[in-house]
């Protein structure tokens, strides 16, 4: 392995910032994405939780009144 001076040292890090600096935007626009559609996901099972629920709440209710006057 080779051992680089100060100056080189300095250099590299500088050459890998810039190269991680610009590869960032594309990193940070791929997660945007995900959380967004991972969002998405979340919000339509929760959407349809609710209403599922609320349909079986709403069934048991009037299965309860049916079976109350018959």
């Amino acid at each position: 392995m080779e051992i680089l001076d100060k100056k080189s040292n300095r250099m590299s890090r500088a050459n890998a910032g810039v190269s991680e600096r610009s590869e960032f935007p594309d990193l940070q626009r791929i997660l945007d994405f995900l959380s967004l559609r991972n969002l998405l996901s979340n919000e339509l099972f929760f959407t349809f939780y609710y209403f599922a629920t609320a349909l079986f709440v709403l069934l048991s209710k009037i299965f309860a009144i049916f079976f109350i006057l018959v």
